[in-house]
């Protein structure tokens, strides 16, 4: 499969943690974010809908 090479803004905390979960798994960052990307596609194709908007478990602590 070709890759396409994108720019993605994070906050420096988000980034920091991504960081730090790649170092502690021997993953590249960029590894890291297209799996989070590919299950963020799954659970939203699956659910047959997406609402940007609506609450999140992070919203409702």
């Amino acid at each position: 499969m070709k890759t396409v090479r994108t720019t993605v803004s994070l906050p420096p905390e988000q980034l920091k943690r991504l960081q730090r979960m790649a170092d502690e798994h021997g993953l590249s960052l960029a590894w890291l974010v297209r799996q989070a990307v590919s299950e963020f596609l799954e659970r939203a194709e699956k659910q047959g809908e997406f609402h940007p908007l609506a609450p999140t478990e992070k919203d409702a602590l």
